[in-house]
């Protein structure tokens, strides 16, 4: 039962359609006049249905070239309806003859035409309705106008005579302006199902084959001219199907074709977001992991610094008797004793003592390099020209010998270490003194700027420079670029400084130009 329900909901339309155009052509054997008006009346019906399905989605239609198709079947309805009530025997327009509803015809199939031609171009482009409507306004009254006041419209029927070549040649150039329409649907599918384009297309070819039949009948009311209508009813059936059957069970596949693409993006969109978002939970759940293991490993980094700190500093410090007792016995040996040596002994001795001496150095460094965040003291609010100062007085000895000029200016108060950050300065302007150029006096400038919540410091000299590949490695401890014959040292003072101004937070780096100077930069953060 179900299937036979379905085999008749699918082939009703088909059989009242055949139906009709039985009837109709039974009618039309009959009485002509009856024919005439039953069929404009179907074309007619079928054109303002379509025009007021069009009009009224046309708020909700994103595809508006349909809105088009309707108000051209609105006015193409009012001449097919002028059409009918000019014909012969409706005795509407008493003094016309069968030329009047002839050009009626014509006019309204040239409009037919054009609007098909128009629609099939525009389709899927956005219009302006209600400048459709004005402009079809002015062509039908223009059209009304040459036909009844002006009579400008070319004669298309003669009585006695039949058809004019106007109205022959024009049958032939309408029905060639439907079949460009027809294949420009074809191409583009005109933004509508392929169901319902296949169906415009069929309605165009039933128009066709209708304006050929009435290029060639004699009389009004002769064969051609009845299959002419008749054809033209299929093709009001094939519009019926294709925009208001569909249109009003289907509505989503004509009217909203275009809403329908647009879901179907989204539902992509929203399945590619769901894949993206399962990504992104795994990512996270990764990152998660990560920062959990590295703070873990922080934690034990930490620990483990802790501890060489803790050991370093013991060593240092545990280490400092024991080389105190061989450098002061070495001595001790020495001044007993030198009578009785011969020189290469006294060399060794002296290079006994040399070694103690370099070893006490590099193991007090190390300690005080331990000490920064060991043995730190609690930060307190600090002039730092005040600090500079103390440094340039331990300096002062080392600054008159090389008869260096030291220009500071612009020192701000800071929290800090106070003991550290003398100590940054003293090795920063130590280095300065130190790595001078032997050809002319030092100069140095200490100077500092507000660069947003961090102090900027600079120290600059115009000692013999340090070459760019060097610029981070100085900041290692035990690293040096001089021998010791040349420039005395451990190589810990710049490791030292880094240290200190990481303990308070800020940064340090060098720029320099080999033979010209050098600048250290640093940062502290604002009281």
């Amino acid at each position: 039962m179900a299937g036979l329900s379905d085999f008749i909901d699918k082939h009703i339309n088909r059989a009242l359609a055949l139906i009709i155009i039985v009837t109709l052509y039974i009618v039309g054997d009959y009485n002509y006049l009856l024919f005439h008006s039953l069929a404009e009346m179907v074309s007619i019906g079928t054109a303002w249905a379509v025009f007021m399905l069009a009009w009224n989605s046309r708020d909700i239609s994103e595809n508006t070239s349909l809105t088009f198709l309707g108000i051209a079947y609105l006015f193409i309805g009012v001449l097919d309806l002028f059409h009918t009530l000019a014909f012969k025997g409706m005795n509407i327009f008493t003094e016309s003859d069968a030329n009047l509803p002839t050009q009626l015809w014509i006019a309204a199939r040239y409009l037919h035409s054009v609007s098909f031609l128009i629609f099939a171009a525009i389709s899927r482009r956005k219009i302006n309705s209600n400048l459709i409507v004005l402009f079809f306004v002015l062509i039908v009254s223009a059209i009304f106008l040459s036909i009844f006041s002006f009579r400008i419209f070319p004669p298309c029927y003669i009585e006695g005579k039949g058809l004019t070549a106007f109205k022959i040649i024009s049958e032939y150039i309408i029905s060639f302006i439907f079949i460009i329409s027809a294949l420009i649907f074809s191409r583009k599918q005109a933004g509508f199902d392929r169901y319902i384009t296949n169906s415009l297309i069929l309605s165009i070819v039933f128009l066709v084959i209708a304006e050929l039949s009435f290029t060639f009948y004699q009389y009004t009311d002769d064969l051609l001219n009845k299959m002419g209508h008749l054809f033209k009813i299929l093709s009001s059936f094939f519009v019926y199907k294709s925009l208001i059957e569909l249109g009003v069970k289907q509505p989503l596949n004509l009217l909203f074709h275009d809403i329908k693409h647009s879901e179907e993006s989204l539902r992509g969109m929203n399945d590619e977001l769901t894949h993206l978002n399962e990504r992104l939970e795994t990512e996270l759940q990764q990152r998660s992991n990560a920062e959990e293991q590295m703070k873990l490993a922080l934690v034990e980094l930490e620990r483990s610094n802790k501890e060489l700190e803790q050991f370093a500093y013991v060593a240092s410090h545990d280490l400092q008797e024991p080389l105190r007792m061989v450098a002061n016995y070495t001595r001790l040996l020495e001044k007993r004793y030198k009578d009785n040596l011969d020189e290469s002994a006294l060399e060794y001795i002296q290079f006994a003592v040399d070694g103690a001496s370099r070893m006490q150095m590099l193991i007090k460094g190390l300690l005080d390099y331990s000490r920064i965040s060991m043995r730190g003291k609690e930060y307190q609010l600090t002039d730092i020209d005040k600090i500079l100062s103390d440094a340039l007085k331990n300096l002062s000895l080392l600054i008159n010998e090389s008869e260096a000029s030291i220009a500071k200016k612009n020192m701000p108060s800071v929290r800090c270490d106070q003991l550290q950050i003398m100590q940054l300065f003293q090795n920063l302007i130590g280095n300065a003194l130190k790595f001078r150029d032997k050809e002319r006096k030092p100069e140095i400038t200490i100077t500092s700027e507000r660069s947003g919540e961090m102090w900027l410091f600079a120290i600059k000299d115009n000692g013999i420079g340090i070459p760019q590949e060097f610029f981070e490695r100085i900041f290692y401890i035990f690293q040096r670029l001089h021998s010791r014959v040349e420039y005395p040292g451990t190589g810990i003072g710049l490791a030292v400084c880094k240290r200190i101004v990481e303990r308070h937070g800020g940064q340090i780096w060098v720029e320099s130009t080999p033979g010209k100077g050098t600048t250290f930069y640093f940062t502290l953060p604002n009281a």
